[in-house]
């Protein structure tokens, strides 16, 4: 299935987990519109007061950008994981 286009029903989904798609999905052509596309899918389906929850790579302020766009309305919260435990530094 696209996730840009996805066969269900508005609100069907209390949570929606994305491993890492959002950070392939700007790998290809036309990036920034299929992630907006996706974006826009992921709230459509999405039920009023769901979680969509990205795990990403990326920079988080470089996700923001696309997360934070005018179509969307999605009350962010951003979690960032250092890359070294304070136990080993």
């Amino acid at each position: 299935m696209d996730v840009r286009d996805m066969n269900y029903e508005n609100e069907f989904f209390d949570l929606i987990i994305d491993k890492s798609t959002i950070d392939a999905m700007l790998c290809g052509n036309y990036a920034y519109l299929n992630v907006a596309q996706m974006l826009n899918e992921c709230q459509r389906v999405l039920k009023v007061g769901g979680t969509y929850m990205a795990i990403s790579y990326g920079v988080p302020e470089n996700r923001m950008l696309h997360l934070q766009r005018k179509h969307l309305n999605f009350d962010i919260k951003m979690l960032k994981v250092d890359k070294e435990h304070p136990d080993t530094a």
